[in-house]
């Protein structure tokens, strides 16, 4: 099959996501970017991109396209290709409704504005879009609706899935009905006044731009003849697109239902308004009816319902911990990041992103130990929780080798599919003795027993495992770093691990398992004894430092054991294997300040120097906020810097995108790289206001 058009293949950062906190669309997630925003894209346009339901690693459709076609100038444009300038935001920092603006320059100098909002409907599996054209004249126009669809297993796994879209009518309504062999579907419609017709139609073969199966978007955008060659369905990797005709405003016949965001479109002067609905089921009938549903309540209404769900989860949650309205807005807007990006498995996804031909919508369990440390911090207890009994769902209880030759029990594999089956499978420790550290913190935050008794077993089994992966020689044997790039004896996660059985301990002894308590301690206090051995370096090309880890397997440049790496720094904390006193890691907090690890014009350090994890696969100038949050937390604690985080929660609005969202990482400027909405990143913020707030970082694992 043919390679998709550039239309549909160009990776995005995803500057706003959105889902609702309860209620049937839950766990339906949809994403928007504005290319405006990146200064490596050739466009400037903003839409609705990857949108989820059932599962949010399972994309159901990529990109809606809102297209114009002017026949008086015999011209198409589309809002992503051809903008000239565009937006994405939310509503507000408590309401997630999606808000896009995109202006289209047309041959003869005149523009157009479009308005999008986007909710997901509380009431049912479904999202429902307003739609508004405004031109500064009534010339006839046709404005188009086109996506590529994504329905398949596994998605960014087989990225070229057969699908099957059909075209029903009924008297009263047009649909384009989508499925895979999962039975999944997804139905799009649209309505303008009291039609719900299309004004043509057509489901393609993505990338085919000849014959009876061309792709809508050659039909529509490459054909440029403002007409659609309508069929009624296709199977393949298909796209989708439907015509809304406009005539003048002088021969527009009556207002056709109203104009409002309830009921549909107008044209009035120069102005056309309507709904797009699209609904999700596991049946035909059932994708087709919530479509119909949200347009039969309208607009105005699923907003209500929408604002009403996620007012209720702000009121009843965490309150911010600052008087400072800038740190309160990016602070709150972290949290309703997180919670949007929470699945229906209870865990969250670590990013609503694809950087390159990969996704970050899988679950970490690191990732959620560190989000169960900033839920906890802010007094999500509900939200910590589920998070913790996914982890302890997700821990390997059988006896399972993996491809080292490694009996996994009692461990995590290193990421997951939202279903609870394994992705990766490296062995990390940050992702066996971090689960430990959240069901401590879950247990001695809420002094409630309850919690240390249900998932006691889950952490004990881990922390059996953590005491047989002794070197013999009183270290942790080699595992995957944090980053997932190097084997060897890592210091982050060694770090990890000694705080896990120090966790354990802490729990065993109150349970009456005096002896297992003394075991884990014991070994806890041994690896603590040789971690400089192990993990700190001298006289490297960079000065002493702590390193990625010790003894790493392969030729990598810069030397994972002769380069500085910002994972050292969670050794301080949250793990508190090493004492804010501690000279190397006053050393090493020196050298985040070194030009060749840190941003040139913004003060954020990378993960480490010549880090080629970037856009290009290149070293480039910038950094990651969630290393600086932990470089910065070290500066404070050890005294180098006594503003360093309050200098941290204010500078860090300015990394964020046009929603009020942190990336995974930002240019030498401070302009976001890549990677938005990146929910370690959220977590940190919240992390590190609620540790100013209270003197001190929040969560400190137990000391010696």
């Amino acid at each position: 099959m043919d390679e998709p058009p550039a239309a549909f293949r160009v990776a995005s950062d995803k500057d706003a996501l959105m889902s609702t906190p309860s209620g049937d669309s839950q766990h339906t997630m949809v994403t928007a970017n504005s290319y405006a925003a990146n200064p490596g894209s050739e466009w400037n346009g903003a839409l609705i991109e990857e949108t989820s339901a059932f599962r949010s690693d399972v994309e159901l459709f990529y990109n809606l396209h809102t297209l114009v076609w002017d026949p008086d100038l015999g011209q198409t444009l589309d809002i992503r290709n051809d903008a000239v300038t565009s937006s994405v935001d939310w509503h507000s920092r408590h309401v997630p409704e999606l808000h896009l603006t995109n202006t289209l320059r047309f041959a003869d100098a005149t523009e157009a504005n479009l308005t999008h909002r986007a909710v997901t409907s509380v009431g049912c599996s479904a999202m429902l879009i307003h739609n508004e054209a405004s031109f500064v004249d009534d010339r006839e126009r046709t404005l188009f609706t086109l996506s590529k669809l994504g329905l398949n297993e596994h998605s960014h796994d087989n990225p070229w899935p057969e699908q099957t879209a059909s075209v029903r009518h009924a008297e009263d309504c047009d649909v384009i009905v989508a499925t895979d062999d999962e039975h999944r579907y997804v139905a799009f419609t649209q309505q303008r006044g009291d039609s719900r017709h299309f004004d043509g139609h057509r489901v393609g073969v993505a990338g085919q731009s000849t014959g009876p199966d061309r792709s809508a978007w050659s039909d529509i955008y490459e054909a440029n003849d403002g007409w659609i060659d309508s069929n009624d369905g296709a199977t393949g990797d298909l796209d989708a697109g439907f015509g809304l005709h406009c005539e003048s405003a002088s021969d527009y016949s009556g207002d056709s239902g109203g104009g409002d965001a309830n009921g549909g479109s107008e044209v009035d002067g120069a102005t056309v308004e309507w709904l797009t609905a699209v609904g999700f089921g596991r049946s035909e009938a059932d994708a087709i009816a919530h479509a119909r549903d949200v347009l039969d309540r309208g607009y105005e209404a699923e907003l209500d319902a929408f604002t009403e769900a996620w007012t209720e989860w702000h009121d009843d949650g965490p309150d911010s911990p600052s008087d400072d309205p800038t740190v309160t807005n990016l602070y709150e807007r972290s949290l309703t990041s997180i919670k949007t990006a929470q699945d229906g498995c209870c865990a969250t996804i670590a990013g609503a992103f694809k950087p390159h031909d990969m996704t970050y919508k899988f679950i970490w369990p690191r990732d959620q130990v560190i989000i169960v440390q900033a839920l906890l911090a802010a007094g999500a207890v509900r939200e910590a929780e589920l998070a913790v009994g996914w982890l302890s769902g997700a821990q390997i209880n059988d006896d399972v080798v993996d491809d080292r030759g490694i009996d996994r029990r009692g461990t995590w594999w290193q990421n997951y599919y939202t279903t609870g089956e394994g992705h990766w499978r490296a062995l990390q420790l940050d992702q066996v003795g971090g689960p430990i550290y959240a069901h401590w913190l879950l247990w001695d935050e809420t002094g409630d027993d309850s919690f240390r008794d249900a998932y006691y077993d889950t952490s004990k089994r881990a922390a059996e495992f953590l005491l047989d992966w002794d070197n013999g020689w009183g270290f942790p044997k080699p595992h995957q770093d944090p980053w997932e790039e190097v084997w060897g004896h890592t210091t982050e996660g060694s770090a990890a691990a000694i705080a896990g059985l120090r966790c354990m301990a802490a729990m065993a002894e109150t349970k009456g398992e005096s002896e297992f308590a003394a075991d884990c301690r014991e070994t806890a206090e041994t690896w603590a004894s040789n971690f400089a051995e192990y993990c700190f370096k001298e006289h490297t090309q960079y000065g002493s430092h702590y390193v990625t880890a010790d003894q790493p397997e392969g030729d990598i440049h810069p030397a994972p054991d002769a380069r500085p790496d910002a994972a050292a720094f969670m050794a301080y904390w949250p793990w508190n294997v090493l004492d804010a006193d501690d000279e190397a890691l006053i050393e090493t907090a020196k050298l985040a300040d070194d030009p060749r690890w840190r941003a040139s014009e913004t003060p954020c350090v990378g993960r480490y120097p010549a880090d080629t994890y970037t856009p290009s696969g290149r070293p480039e100038d910038g950094g990651w906020p969630l290393c600086e949050a932990y470089a910065d937390v070290v500066r404070w604690q050890t005294g180098l810097d006594d503003d360093a985080v309050a200098d941290h929660l204010d500078e860090a609005t300015e990394w964020t995108t046009s929603a009020g969202l942190l990336p995974e990482r930002v240019d030498s400027d401070g302009t976001v790289s890549w990677n938005s909405n990146l929910q370690w990143s959220q977590a940190m913020y919240v992390l590190l206001a609620e540790s100013h707030a209270r003197g001190e970082p929040f969560g400190l694992a137990p000391g010696e």
